[in-house]
C-alpha cells in the first residue's frame, strides 16, 4: 500500500503555501511548467555548429603521437555542441566524432547497444570487421555497425585512416540502456567469413531465398561503396529536375526491410547542382552533415555557413534550412530521423 503523506498540516491559503507543503513529499505542480513540458514545436539545446576537417585533422595527428588505439580504445576528438561542452553531444540525440587509426593498429573487439555509422574521411583499405566479417573502407564510403555486433578496425595499410563517427549514444544515454562488452583478448575478433561476403549477399538488389533469421535483426549489408552511391546521384540527376527542396537526395536502405539502415539512425546522400539553391524547410530530425564534393553555403535559421570539401555541419531540431551551391555540391548527412519515425514523431514543414 502507498504510505499515507504526513497529518493534515493547515489548509493553504496561497499557492507559495501549497507548493511549500508539496516539496517534502517530491510533488509540484504540472501547471507551472506544462507550457514548457509540451510546446507548440521542437525546442532543444542544441545549436548551429560547423567544423573543418581540415582544422581539425592536426589535432587528431597530434594525438596519434600522444596515445595509441589499444590504450584510447578509441582514439577520437568529439565534435562537441558549442552550447552542450563536456557531455560530448553533437546534437541532443547525435553524437559525431573524427576517428584515427595509425599504421599497423588495430582498435580492439567489442559491442554495444548504441547504433554507429562511420563515413570515411581520408585513406584507403583500413578495414572494419562486424562478427569477424572485414569491409574494406575506401574516402567517402559509408560503414555501419549495428546496435550489439562485435566490431573490431584495423589498418594494414602504411597511411592514416580517418572517419566520422556517427552514434546515437546521448538517445541511448537518455533512454538508461547502455550496455557494452569487450573482447576477452582486447584483440581483434575472429574471422569468420570472408572479406565483401555481406555485400555479396545483400548489395546486389538480391537476398538469400531462405533467410535465417538472427537473434539481433539487424542491416546484414554494412558498407555502401561511394563509387555507387556517387553513380546513383548522378543518375538520379539525369532523370528530372531537382526537387525544389531536397535537390538530389537519396536514402541509404536496409535492404532486409526497405528502411533506414540504423533502427534509430536514417543516411542520406544529397546532390545540389551548382547553381541551384534550394527552398526553406524544417524538419523534428537533428542532423548533420558532411560535405564531400563542392562549395556553396547551408542556411540555417538565417545564418550562413559556408560549405567546402570536409566541412561538417549540424543542423538542430526544426531549424529552417536550406542549401545553395555554388559549384555541383554532394553531402552525406546522418540523422535521428529513424527513432522518430519509429515513435510515430517524425514531421517536416516545406516552406
Amino acid at each position: 500500500m502507498t504510505p499515507a503523506l504526513s497529518p493534515a498540516q493547515p489548509a493553504a491559503k496561497t499557492l507559495s503555501d501549497l507548493y511549500a507543503q508539496l516539496r517534502p513529499h517530491n510533488l509540484a505542480p504540472l501547471w507551472e511548467v506544462l507550457s514548457s513540458l509540451v510546446t507548440p514545436t521542437p525546442t532543444t539545446r542544441a545549436v548551429p555548429a560547423r567544423w573543418s576537417f581540415s582544422k581539425v585533422r592536426p589535432y587528431l595527428m597530434e594525438a596519434g603521437e600522444l596515445i595509441s588505439a589499444a590504450e584510447a580504445e578509441r582514439r577520437v576528438l568529439i565534435l562537441e555542441n558549442p552550447a552542450m561542452t563536456g557531455e560530448s553531444r553533437t546534437t541532443q540525440t547525435l553524437y559525431a566524432g573524427l576517428q584515427l587509426i595509425l599504421p599497423g593498429e588495430i582498435a580492439p573487439a567489442h559491442r554495444h547497444t548504441q547504433n554507429a555509422l562511420r563515413f570515411i574521411m581520408e585513406g584507403e583499405g583500413a578495414f572494419t570487421a562486424l562478427d569477424g566479417e572485414r569491409a574494406y573502407m575506401h574516402r567517402h564510403d559509408l560503414v555501419l555497425t549495428p546496435a550489439w555486433v562485435w566490431h573490431d578496425h584495423g589498418n594494414e595499410t602504411d597511411a592514416p585512416m580517418i572517419w566520422l563517427d556517427g552514434l546515437d549514444i546521448p538517445l541511448i544515454q537518455s533512454l538508461d540502456a547502455s550496455f557494452a562488452e569487450h573482447s576477452a583478448d582486447r584483440g581483434a575478433w575472429p574471422t569468420t567469413r570472408p572479406a565483401g561476403d555481406a555485400e555479396t549477399r545483400w548489395g546486389r538488389n538480391l537476398a538469400p531465398a531462405r533467410r535465417i533469421e538472427q537473434s539481433n535483426p539487424h542491416n546484414p549489408l554494412f558498407i555502401y561503396p561511394f563509387s555507387d552511391w556517387r553513380e546513383t546521384l548522378e543518375s538520379l540527376r539525369m532523370s528530372g529536375p531537382a526537387h525544389p527542396h531536397d535537390a538530389y537526395l537519396m536514402e541509404f536502405v536496409n535492404p532486409r526491410t526497405g528502411g533506414a539502415v540504423l533502427a534509430t539512425m536514417a543516411a542520406f546522400a544529397r546532390l545540389v547542382p551548382g547553381g541551384f539553391e534550394t527552398r526553406p524547410m524544417r524538419s523534428s530530425e537533428s542532423s548533420i552533415h558532411v560535405v564531400v564534393e563542392g562549395d556553396g553555403a547551408l542556411e540555417i535559421d538565417g545564418t550562413s555557413y559556408a560549405l567546402t570539401p570536409g566541412d561538417i555541419v549540424v543542423v538542430p531540431a526544426w531549424a529552417q534550412r536550406r542549401f545553395v551551391a555554388s559549384s555541383d555540391l554532394v553531402v552525406f548527412s546522418y540523422s535521428d530521423r529513424a527513432a522518430q519515425q519509429r515513435l510515430e514523431l517524425w514531421r517536416e514543414l516545406l516552406l
